[in-house]
């Protein structure tokens, strides 16, 4: 590096809010003197430039309050200066990580809004998944960004990448705590409750999570600002759409739904959805109701506005049920299962089995 960077690399040193190399060799100066750091320019060390830039940053530490000076070029730091600089440091990290999962989505937030420990929080967090990344190289812990509907932008830590789970940038995600089998622990993962971005729901043909929303008994919190303000305008908008689709009517102040308009929604989207699987494959879609047997060859999993959907192949035709997570390592291998009453189905993979919804 030329002489001008590694100055300018000082220079952010000095003024850094984090534990730098400098704040290293300021700790050691004081370990070989109980603690004094004793910078004074004397003979030869005057126009030492070491020592300038050490005086700098003794004093940006001193302006912290992590460093006290006790006489002319000298100074004490204070027991927890390193901890408060990584501290400093780590937060600083995570306002630039939220910063840029905002500016590559368009978006602006208030920092103020930021929620740099959601993890820490009990709540559930809904929202917009903003970006994803490893927190600790190391560890290999990562983190996600929600556009909450709180109005609050979260940065998310968790075990994993794998926790983030396999949702696109921009899909309707939930954090929250799943509990162990003993139930004695937990862990925090992201829960995919809407493949399809905000703005696509609008006028998407299946029932989507904006539909969910309409239908809810009781209304789901949303902030007046943010994306929880998104999320109301894409309401009002969902809802003009359905009433122009004869799925709804206004009487008055009130929105009457149609009866079933779930049902109907997934419905109309499967059969188009089975229309275009028969006509490029020239299978039969075959129907399967709450008690039947799923069983055939897991070809792939479909991504709807009403949710994901796997692919059976029974030799004969196909079925489309509702995809889980169990079903991703089984994909070109036959399954079987049952429908469940909930709308899901209990699969069977050797001697396991688990409910998938």
């Amino acid at each position: 590096r030329s002489e001008r960077e590694i100055r300018r690399a000082l220079e952010r040193q000095v003024e850094a809010d984090r534990w730098t190399p400098l704040d290293q060799a300021l700790a050691r100066e004081g370990a070989r003197h109980d603690g004094m750091i004793n910078l004074r320019p004397v003979g030869e060390r005057a126009q030492d430039a070491e020592r300038t830039v050490l005086v700098a940053r003794a004093r940006k530490l001193e302006r912290l309050g992590l460093a006290a000076p006790t006489g002319p070029g000298r100074w004490v730091l204070a027991e927890n200066a390193e901890t408060t600089l990584r501290a400093l440091g780590e937060r600083g990290d995570i306002i630039k990580r939220i910063h840029r999962g905002l500016r590559e989505r368009g978006l602006d937030r208030a920092t103020a809004e930021f929620v740099l420990d959601a993890e820490t929080r009990g709540d559930p967090i809904i929202g917009r998944f903003l970006s994803r990344g490893l927190d600790d190289e190391l560890k290999g812990s990562a983190f996600a960004i929600i556009d909450g509907v709180d109005g609050r932008t979260h940065h998310v830590r968790l075990k994993d990448l794998d926790a983030t789970s396999d949702a696109a940038l921009g899909a309707i995600v939930e954090a929250r705590r799943i509990a162990s089998r003993d139930g004695e622990s937990s862990r925090l993962v992201l829960a995919v409750r809407s493949d399809l971005a905000l703005a696509d729901q609008v006028h998407a043909p299946g029932a989507t999570w904006l539909d969910r929303r309409l239908l809810d008994r009781e209304p789901m919190p949303l902030s007046q600002n943010g994306f929880g303000r998104d999320v109301r305008d894409a309401l009002e908008a969902r809802t003009e759409h359905l009433v122009s689709e004869g799925l709804a009517n206004r009487q008055g102040q009130r929105i009457v739904f149609a009866r079933d308009l779930l049902d109907m929604l997934r419905s109309r989207e499967l059969d188009a959805a089975s229309g275009r699987i028969a006509a490029e494959t020239g299978l039969p879609r075959h129907a399967v109701a709450e008690g039947e047997t799923v069983a055939g060859v897991y070809r792939s999993r479909l991504t709807l506005a009403s949710g994901r959907f796997a692919m059976i192949d029974d030799g004969l035709g196909f079925q489309l049920v509702p995809w889980a997570p169990s079903l991703e390592k089984e994909i070109g291998k036959q399954v079987s299962g049952v429908m469940s009453p909930g709308g899901g189905v209990d699969w069977s993979f050797g001697r396991k089995r688990g409910i998938g919804r």
